[in-house]
C-alpha cells in the first residue's frame, strides 16, 4: 500500500560523475562488492519500480551498463538518504512499515564501498533475476468492475507545475463497497504527473460519522470528501484485507486532485480510478475510514520565519486499528509527528518524519496496525520552514496562512483506520507492537 512520487522539479536526475580510481584499501580487500553479486540486489528491491524503462526516473538501473555512468552520483544520493525517498525516522514510532523501499546502513555501505573500488561488474552468474512488472496500461488489482474517468488535461512542454480539481459524476446508482481501487493516469501522463488523490462527497455521515467536513476558523475548508485512494509512483493499487471494505454511495461525486509538471514535451493525460467491488447484498465487518488529522486554529506562519508548530486533535470515540499514517503539508512544511495520548495520560509516539519534503508524497502503511482504546487522542504536530533556509520556499519574503492553493499552507495527517468491537480490541491489542517501550511516558 506505501505511496511515494517523484519530482522532476526537486532535482530528481542524478549528476554524471567521474570515477576515481579503486583506493589502495579497496584494492587490497579480498571482499570488494561487485554490482551483479552485492548492488543489483538492493537495486532490484528498492530502485527499479521506478528506474526502469518507462518510469519517471530518468534512467534505468537494470543492468550494470545502465548503472554504471551514475555510480558516483548514486553513492552520493543514497549516502544523503535522498533515494530511496523515504522520509520516516527508522528509529523512533513503529518500524515496520508496508513495502519499505529505505536502505539500511549495511547496504549503503555496500554501494559506497562498490563505488569507491571502481564499481566492479562482477560475474553474470551472480546477477538476480530482475522483477517482473504488469505491463504499464494494466490494472495491478485485475481488471475494475467499474471505472471513473476525469476530463482531460494538457500539460504544456514547458511552464509551471499545474495544482488543480477536477469533480465529475461517479454514475454510481446504488451503494457498493469497495474491495480493491486503484488510481492510474495514462501511460505517456505518468511522465507528468507528480501524484493524483480521489476523494467522494457522499452522503456516507451515518457510516463515517467522523468525517464531515471540517472548516478552520480561517474558512479553509479542510475536507476534500472522503479520500479514496492516491496514484504515486510505486503505488501498485490498495487491495483491502478480507471483512475490511471502503462504502461509495450511490450519486457520488468524485474529485481528482492532481499535481502536474512540464517534461519538455506536451502531454494529455486523463486520469482513472478503477474500483473492484464486493458481491452485492455482502455487508462487511470493517469499514475503512478517512481522517483529514487537520491542524486546529489558524495557521499564521510569517516571513521568515523557520519552526512555526500547529497541532491536530482527534479523540477516538470507539476502540480503533490504525492502519496507516501520511503527512501533508506544502512548500513550508518542515517535519510532522503523530503521537497516541492514552485516556490514563500516557503518551505514546506513533511516526515521525522529521525532514518532510513537499515533492514526495509518501504514505506510511503499518504492516502490524496498532491498536487504541476508546477515548485515545491522536494528535499530529506539524512544523513550518518559512525561511531561506528552505530550499523549496518559493518566497521567504511573503507571510503565509493556510489554503488549497500551493502557495498557501496546510497541516494535514492522513489517517486510514477502521473502528472495533470491545472483543476484537481485546483480542488484537495482545500481539506486541514494535514500539519502544522507553517513548511511552507520562
Amino acid at each position: 500500500m506505501t505511496k511515494y512520487t517523484m519530482s522532476f522539479a526537486a532535482g530528481l536526475c542524478l549528476g554524471l560523475g567521474v570515477l576515481a580510481a579503486p583506493s589502495a584499501a579497496a584494492a587490497a580487500d579480498g571482499a570488494t562488492p561487485t554490482f551483479t553479486k552485492d548492488v543489483a540486489p538492493i537495486m532490484m528491491r528498492s530502485c527499479v519500480t521506478c528506474h526502469r524503462p518507462g518510469q519517471v526516473a530518468p534512467m534505468s538501473l537494470l543492468s550494470y551498463e545502465d548503472a554504471r555512468p551514475w555510480a558516483r552520483s548514486i553513492k552520493t544520493r543514497v549516502g544523503k538518504r535522498e533515494m530511496p525517498p523515504w522520509n520516516l525516522d527508522p528509529t523512533v514510532g513503529i518500524k515496520e512499515i508496508l513495502d519499505d523501499p529505505s536502505l539500511s546502513e549495511h547496504e549503503i555501505d555496500t554501494i559506497a564501498k562498490w563505488v569507491d573500488a571502481g564499481a566492479p561488474k562482477g560475474e553474470m552468474a551472480d546477477m538476480p533475476k530482475a522483477p517482473t512488472f504488469p505491463s504499464l496500461d494494466s490494472w495491478t488489482i485485475g481488471e475494475p468492475d467499474f471505472v471513473i474517468e476525469s476530463p482531460e488535461w494538457t500539460q504544456p512542454a514547458q511552464g509551471a507545475d499545474w495544482f488543480g480539481d477536477f469533480y465529475v459524476d461517479s454514475g454510481l446508482t446504488e451503494d457498493r463497497w469497495i474491495k480493491s481501487i486503484e488510481v492510474l493516469p495514462t501511460v505517456k501522463g505518468r511522465k507528468a504527473v507528480h501524484h493524483a488523490i480521489v476523494y467522494a462527497f457522499q452522503d456516507d455521515k451515518d457510516i463515517l460519522n467522523q468525517m464531515l467536513p471540517v472548516r478552520t476558523p480561517d474558512g479553509f475548508n479542510a475536507n476534500n470528501g472522503t479520500r479514496l485512494a492516491e496514484y504515486t509512483i510505486g503505488n501498485n493499487g490498495d487491495i483491502y484485507a478480507d471483512g475490511t471494505a471502503r462504502l461509495i454511495k450511490a450519486g457520488a461525486r468524485i474529485h481528482f486532485n492532481a499535481h502536474y509538471h512540464s517534461i519538455g514535451e506536451e502531454v494529455k493525460d486523463r486520469i482513472r480510478v478503477g474500483l473492484k467491488f464486493y458481491p452485492r447484498g455482502y455487508t462487511p465487518k470493517y469499514v475503512l475510514m478517512n481522517k483529514l488529522l487537520s491542524a486546529t486554529g489558524y495557521i499564521d506562519i510569517p516571513a521568515g520565519a523557520s519552526n512555526v508548530r500547529n497541532d491536530g486533535y482527534f479523540q477516538l470515540p470507539k476502540p480503533t486499528k490504525l492502519m496507516l499514517f501520511q503527512p501533508h503539508m506544502h512548500w513550508r512544511g518542515k517535519a510532522m509527528q503523530l503521537e497516541a495520548i492514552y485516556p490514563d495520560g500516557r503518551t505514546e509516539l506513533i511516526s515521525s518524519v522529521p525532514h518532510f519534503d513537499s515533492n514526495w508524497q509518501i504514505t506510511y502503511a503499518y504492516k502490524n496496525p496498532p491498536v487504541f482504546p476508546a477515548g485515545t487522542v491522536l494528535h499530529q504536530t506539524s512544523y513550518h520552514d518559512n525561511s531561506s533556509a528552505n530550499k523549496n520556499n518559493p518566497d521567504p519574503t511573503n507571510w503565509v496562512g493556510g489554503g488549497e492553493r500551493t502557495v498557501d499552507e496546510m497541516s494535514i495527517a492522513h489517517i486510514d483506520f477502521i473502528y472495533l468491537s470491545d472483543e476484537d480490541y481485546a483480542a488484537a491489542k495482545k500481539p506486541a507492537r514494535s514500539t519502544d517501550q522507553q517513548q511511552q511516558q507520562q
